[in-house]
């Protein structure tokens, strides 16, 4: 599966949870400023004969703090929407185990210095491949890896992941803005505004 298919993949799932959550969002920033305007207009009502500056401070001080509010909603909405996009994302990974994934599998490898490694943890389906790669290590079948391989040596002093999970969790915070901006662009397709 490429970048663009993980993408796509992503965004199909990301979409219609993201619907809930912006409309979440959206209805709670909404009731804020409601509740912020109700508020404003009251004051209005009772200070309009004095002190028109102190309302205005005071008007300007609300919507302020209605307007930081609903930013931090959104920016909670849009951090549990990344967090659930990461988790989407790796639920995929195992789709990325195609034809080529031997190839994948040995460039992992030719990353690696050397190959003197005591243990090497691999998804159970590559102990094969893994020992042909690292001969004479103790290979260990670990399914919570989808790709790639843990390997290490001297009792766990020298210790590299190169797992398909470390490497999304790497890149991560430079694939998460592309996505969400794939995101608000189909929003704004669909009629639905982003503060972004």
């Amino acid at each position: 599966m490429g970048y663009g298919e993980l993408i796509e993949s992503l965004r199909r799932e990301g979409e219609r949870k993201i619907n809930q959550l912006w409309s979440e969002c959206h209805t709670e920033a909404e009731k804020i400023r409601t509740e912020s305007y109700r508020k404003v207009e009251q004051m209005r009502e009772e200070y309009r004969s004095r002190q028109a500056q102190s309302m205005k401070e005071c008007e300007e001080t609300l919507l302020s703090e209605a307007e930081n509010r609903a930013r931090r909603i959104h920016l909670s909405a849009e951090k549990a929407l990344s967090d659930r996009l990461f988790q989407v994302a790796l639920s995929l990974l195992h789709g990325l185990r195609n034809e080529h994934y031997k190839d994948v599998f040995t460039s992992l490898v030719h990353e690696l210095p050397d190959k003197g490694w005591d243990k090497v943890r691999v998804n159970p389906e590559d102990v094969g491949i893994a020992q042909g790669n690292f001969p004479g290590s103790d290979i260990i079948a670990d399914a919570t890896i989808n790709g790639g391989f843990e390997a290490s040596k001297g009792n766990g002093k020298v210790h590299v992941v190169n797992t398909f999970e470390k490497r999304l969790e790497r890149g991560w915070e430079d694939i998460r803005p592309l996505i969400i901006g794939d995101i608000y662009r189909e929003m704004r397709k669909y009629g639905i505004p982003s503060e972004a």
